[in-house]
């Protein structure tokens, strides 16, 4: 899977968008959103906001033919296949109301009628605005469903999915149109799951729960209180800065294999040292995104919806084990919800952007999507977001920051450094 975003992108042939006819109304009672859910929301539901979505791509079949017809995709096929998607995902068939607090409304999934719509010759430009106006907060549900040439492009508005949900839905539909009798996954609700973790009763301290908060303490009284800001300078960043994106390889297969053991770890604290050698601290504090599906056995792991928590690490320049010990300690930390985490520590949040750090092996999740794509919008930004990648491929990083030459020279410089520490011999520890 390639991460990447929308500005990096080219799409050129036929469309065949997916329409969805939701028929009457979903659940007029309605269910609690998760955390995320609710920030996202508050931030982007009001009418003129610029929509925050995710998208994935992958191909159906052969090059398109020169004429641009989608010769090789069965388009009847493809409209069944998504239908069935939705209907095992309930993250898919939401509707978002805040009045005044947000809340989500079910759909059954015989209220969904998916029509193919042939709409002509389209290009990038097409695509972006075919995927603002339909992956929004108002939108019921914020979903796109579309064919251009012969790739699948799907679109979600960010309170319907994550990023393993992108992984998720392009190898369901992958797997049903070449075999429509590949048997669902077991798939646990999400909307219980908000419910469930709405109602979460007064948790008693025990021992890992008073660990998990020491280490959110541990990390505040490093950074002053405050959630950290990325360490390097960005240059004037006034409100509504537009967003840049950096992607690169920093790695190929072959060169990232030394690194398996303890990926995320090497990173971390490469990242840490590459700050440092551009005159950053020698101490990194940072935000790690975490997937809350548990294990593969969970009855979560095959759940479409955002099911990510945030977790505390500092790490020292160029030292791995302890970046291991970090991670560790944050994945602990993880299990305490963020709304405690806020009441207890008060800390100073941002107005804008968390800078974070994110990681993820793809091989660990099946064989190579052909053609399979994570593609952010492009929005605004006044803090730097940093996603590692390893693919089949190698190891990739996509970042996002504000749009100064400033923060621009910051970031190419940064990866230029951590590249250059990533191919030097393993620290034996």
């Amino acid at each position: 899977m390639r991460v990447t975003a929308v500005g990096h992108v080219e799409f050129r042939g036929a469309l065949v968008e997916f329409v969805l006819d939701w028929a009457g109304e979903p659940d007029p009672q309605g269910a609690p959103v998760s955390f995320n859910q609710g920030n996202h929301l508050r931030q982007h539901a009001t009418p003129g906001s610029r929509p925050v979505w995710l998208a994935g791509s992958v191909e159906l079949a052969g090059p398109a033919l020169p004429d641009g017809d989608v010769a090789g995709v069965d388009i009847a096929r493809v409209a069944t296949v998504i239908g069935q998607v939705i209907a095992e995902q309930e993250a898919l068939r939401l509707r978002f109301r805040c009045d005044p607090e947000p809340r989500q409304h079910l759909f059954s999934p015989d209220q969904l009628q998916v029509t193919p719509r042939h709409a002509g010759m389209v290009d990038t430009d097409d695509v972006v605005a075919l995927l603002n106006s339909r992956c929004h907060p108002r939108a019921s549900p914020g979903l796109c469903f579309a064919l251009v040439g012969t790739t699948l492009l799907c679109g979600f508005d960010h309170a319907h999915a994550d990023a393993l949900t992108i992984d998720i839905v392009l190898r369901r539909i992958v797997a049903l149109y070449h075999d429509p009798a590949t048997p669902a996954p077991v798939v646990a609700g999400f909307v219980q799951r908000c419910i469930s973790e709405d109602a979460r009763p007064t948790m008693n301290e025990s021992a890992d729960r008073a660990a998990g908060f020491a280490t959110w303490e541990q990390f505040f009284a490093e950074t002053g209180g405050k959630v950290p800001r990325f360490p390097l300078p960005l240059g004037d960043v006034p409100a509504a800065t537009g967003q840049a994106t950096h992607v690169r390889t920093l790695l190929a297969d072959e060169d990232a294999a030394h690194l398996d053991d303890g990926l995320f770890a090497a990173l971390l604290s490469e990242l840490a040292g590459a700050v440092a050698d551009l005159g950053g601290p020698d101490r990194l504090a940072t935000l790690i995104p975490l997937h809350t599906r548990g294990r593969r056995d969970s009855g979560w792991h095959a759940t479409a919806g955002w099911l990510v928590t945030n977790a505390p690490v500092v790490v020292d320049g160029g030292d791995r084990p302890g970046a291991r010990a970090a991670i560790r300690r944050a994945v602990d930390a993880a299990g305490i919800p963020l709304p405690d985490v806020l009441a207890r520590c008060a800390p100073q949040l941002p107005a804008g952007d968390l800078f974070m750090v994110s990681f993820l092996d793809y091989r660990k999740l099946g064989p190579e999507l052909r053609g399979g794509q994570h593609i952010s919008a492009c929005s605004t930004a006044d803090d730097v977001q940093i996603w590692f990648s390893r693919t089949h491929r190698g190891l990739d990083v996509r970042v996002r920051y504000p749009a100064t030459a400033t923060a621009t020279a910051a970031v190419v410089g940064l990866t230029d450094a951590l590249a250059r520490r990533l191919r030097q011999p393993v620290p034996v520890s």
